[in-house]
């Protein structure tokens, strides 16, 4: 680019939605910029050739507020807002239909089990190496969603069994994974351990 290179930005207009009107007791509130000429100059200098004007609407001018979206799109798929910090576990579990199975076997074996032990070893040094194993249970309370219905209650359980790390993740997320991601016939299981365990007292 020149040292001094001018450019001309102009407005687009929103195409209107049919019977939608600004509030009468604000006219102004609403508002088309017209962005006059500016020169662009070296080191993000940004120095305008005459002042941007800003031009109300007429009051019987519709017009349509665009939509806002979320930089990532993520609350769109439903998802609980801490689970998002561990799409990069998400997304590979959810692809990955050998790694959900070696969860349901691990959790149906429990927690003191050699198949539990390995799995969590695995996802350790896979997706959390230097992490804490607190975060290693985060990450599997806030994706129980992902394995198969049938898995959930063991699963759970396997979690609350596993130890302090395990219970705390449940303390602090149970909120955000609740009762109606468990199939009916185990709940009251899981309403049992819920209690067992002091999860939400």
């Amino acid at each position: 680019m020149s040292a001094a290179t001018t450019g001309t930005v102009s407005a687009m207009r929103v195409a209107p939605t049919p019977n939608h009107h600004p509030d009468a007791n604000h006219p102004y509130e609403h508002f088309r910029a017209d962005l006059a000429t500016v020169m662009l100059r070296p080191v993000a200098q940004l120095a305008p050739a005459s002042s941007a004007r800003a031009i109300p609407l007429p009051r019987n001018c519709a017009y349509r507020q665009l939509p806002i979206l979320s930089v990532t799109g993520l609350l769109s798929r439903g998802l609980p807002s801490p689970a998002t910090d561990f799409l990069f576990f998400r997304e590979p579990l959810q692809r990955s239909q050998a790694l959900i199975g070696q969860w349901g076997a691990a959790a149906k074996a429990g927690s003191q089990s050699e198949a539990w032990s390995q799995f969590v070893g695995e996802i350790g040094e896979r997706f959390f190496p230097g992490s804490r194993r607190q975060r290693i249970m985060d990450a599997l309370v806030l994706s129980l969603d992902i394995l198969p219905p049938h898995d959930r209650a063991d699963a759970l359980a396997c979690l609350l069994g596993d130890g302090i790390e395990g219970q705390a993740a449940l303390e602090e997320f149970w909120k955000y994974v609740g009762m109606h991601r468990i199939p009916e016939p185990d709940r009251p299981r899981v309403a049992q351990l819920i209690r067992q365990y002091g999860i939400g007292q």
